[in-house]
Protein backbone atom coordinates (compact mmCIF):
# COMPACT_ATOMS: atom_id res chain seq x y z
CA UNK A 1 0.00 0.00 0.00
CA UNK A 2 0.89 3.63 -0.65
CA UNK A 3 1.35 6.34 2.05
CA UNK A 4 -2.17 7.10 1.79
CA UNK A 5 -3.42 3.07 2.44
CA UNK A 6 -4.39 2.52 -1.39
CA UNK A 7 -3.58 -0.23 -2.98
CA UNK A 8 -1.62 0.02 -6.20
CA UNK A 9 -1.87 -2.44 -8.69
CA UNK A 10 0.45 -3.69 -11.40
CA UNK A 11 -0.74 -4.93 -15.06
CA UNK A 12 -0.43 -8.09 -15.72
CA UNK A 13 2.74 -9.37 -18.38
CA UNK A 14 1.63 -11.45 -20.91
CA UNK A 15 3.29 -14.45 -19.20
CA UNK A 16 0.93 -14.36 -16.12
CA UNK A 17 -2.39 -13.59 -18.06
CA UNK A 18 -1.65 -16.85 -20.50
CA UNK A 19 -1.04 -18.85 -16.66
CA UNK A 20 -4.37 -17.33 -15.38
CA UNK A 21 -6.37 -18.37 -18.42
CA UNK A 22 -4.47 -22.04 -17.66
CA UNK A 23 -5.94 -22.29 -14.37
CA UNK A 24 -9.60 -20.84 -15.50
CA UNK A 25 -9.52 -23.36 -17.89
CA UNK A 26 -8.27 -26.03 -15.59
CA UNK A 27 -11.05 -24.96 -12.83
CA UNK A 28 -13.37 -25.23 -15.81
CA UNK A 29 -12.74 -28.67 -16.52
CA UNK A 30 -13.19 -29.58 -12.73
CA UNK A 31 -16.32 -27.75 -11.97
CA UNK A 32 -18.65 -30.32 -12.76
CA UNK A 33 -16.55 -33.17 -10.42
CA UNK A 34 -16.46 -30.16 -7.42
CA UNK A 35 -19.91 -29.41 -7.76
CA UNK A 36 -20.59 -33.48 -7.59
CA UNK A 37 -18.27 -33.75 -4.43
CA UNK A 38 -20.23 -30.86 -2.90
CA UNK A 39 -23.49 -32.34 -3.11
CA UNK A 40 -22.37 -35.41 -1.73
CA UNK A 41 -21.08 -33.91 1.24
CA UNK A 42 -24.18 -32.21 1.38
CA UNK A 43 -26.04 -34.84 1.45
CA UNK A 44 -23.63 -36.98 4.07
CA UNK A 45 -23.53 -33.14 6.16
CA UNK A 46 -27.80 -33.39 5.99
CA UNK A 47 -27.77 -37.18 6.86
CA UNK A 48 -25.67 -37.00 10.15
CA UNK A 49 -28.01 -34.01 11.04
CA UNK A 50 -25.22 -30.90 11.19
CA UNK A 51 -26.96 -27.88 11.37
CA UNK A 52 -25.46 -26.60 7.84
CA UNK A 53 -25.29 -23.03 8.36
CA UNK A 54 -22.45 -23.88 11.01
CA UNK A 55 -20.15 -25.59 9.27
CA UNK A 56 -19.22 -24.52 5.75
CA UNK A 57 -17.58 -21.19 7.13
CA UNK A 58 -15.56 -22.68 9.18
CA UNK A 59 -14.44 -25.72 6.68
CA UNK A 60 -13.41 -22.97 4.31
CA UNK A 61 -11.27 -21.46 6.66
CA UNK A 62 -10.02 -24.27 7.75
CA UNK A 63 -8.72 -25.43 4.18
CA UNK A 64 -7.62 -22.77 2.85
CA UNK A 65 -5.39 -22.81 5.83
CA UNK A 66 -4.24 -26.43 5.28
CA UNK A 67 -3.59 -25.15 1.59
CA UNK A 68 -1.66 -22.29 2.73
CA UNK A 69 0.72 -24.88 4.80
CA UNK A 70 0.75 -27.07 2.13
CA UNK A 71 2.21 -24.71 -0.13
CA UNK A 72 4.86 -23.88 2.59
CA UNK A 73 3.29 -19.88 3.07
CA UNK A 74 3.39 -18.13 5.84
CA UNK A 75 0.67 -15.55 7.30
CA UNK A 76 3.40 -12.95 6.09
CA UNK A 77 3.59 -14.33 2.95
CA UNK A 78 -0.57 -13.95 2.60
CA UNK A 79 -0.38 -10.34 3.95
CA UNK A 80 1.99 -9.55 1.69
CA UNK A 81 -0.23 -10.86 -1.59
CA UNK A 82 -3.80 -9.74 -0.02
CA UNK A 83 -2.44 -6.61 1.87
CA UNK A 84 -4.93 -8.26 4.89
CA UNK A 85 -3.34 -8.01 8.39
CA UNK A 86 -1.66 -10.89 9.62
CA UNK A 87 -3.11 -10.55 12.92
CA UNK A 88 -6.66 -10.66 10.94
CA UNK A 89 -5.15 -13.94 9.06
CA UNK A 90 -4.51 -15.71 12.22
CA UNK A 91 -8.10 -14.58 14.01
CA UNK A 92 -9.58 -15.73 10.58
CA UNK A 93 -7.94 -18.83 10.68
CA UNK A 94 -8.41 -19.79 14.77
CA UNK A 95 -11.56 -17.82 16.19
CA UNK A 96 -14.55 -19.71 15.87
CA UNK A 97 -16.98 -16.81 15.74
CA UNK A 98 -15.00 -15.25 12.56
CA UNK A 99 -17.34 -13.69 10.68
CA UNK A 100 -15.25 -12.63 7.48
CA UNK A 101 -16.42 -11.73 4.33
CA UNK A 102 -16.68 -12.78 1.18
CA UNK A 103 -14.63 -10.59 -0.52
CA UNK A 104 -11.87 -11.82 2.19
CA UNK A 105 -12.44 -15.02 1.50
CA UNK A 106 -11.88 -14.38 -2.25
CA UNK A 107 -8.53 -12.12 -1.17
CA UNK A 108 -7.33 -15.16 0.38
CA UNK A 109 -7.93 -17.81 -1.83
CA UNK A 110 -6.49 -16.18 -5.01
CA UNK A 111 -3.94 -15.57 -2.45
CA UNK A 112 -2.84 -19.22 -2.60
CA UNK A 113 -3.91 -19.86 -6.28
CA UNK A 114 -7.70 -20.86 -5.25
CA UNK A 115 -10.85 -19.55 -6.49
CA UNK A 116 -13.75 -19.35 -4.13
CA UNK A 117 -16.70 -20.90 -5.32
CA UNK A 118 -20.20 -19.96 -3.67
CA UNK A 119 -23.58 -22.30 -4.22
CA UNK A 120 -27.17 -21.59 -3.30
CA UNK A 121 -29.11 -24.65 -2.93
CA UNK A 122 -32.54 -25.22 -2.60
CA UNK A 123 -32.76 -26.50 1.28
CA UNK A 124 -35.04 -29.17 2.61
CA UNK A 125 -34.10 -28.14 6.36
CA UNK A 126 -37.31 -26.98 8.26
CA UNK A 127 -36.60 -24.11 10.59
CA UNK A 128 -38.49 -24.92 14.52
Amino acid sequence: MNARGKRIYQQATSEELARHALVREQVAAELPEIKRRGLERLDLLKKAGTPLRQVPLRQVLAALRDERERQGLSLADINARTGIDRAALSRLENNEDANPTLATLERYAEAIGKQLLVMLSDSDIRKP
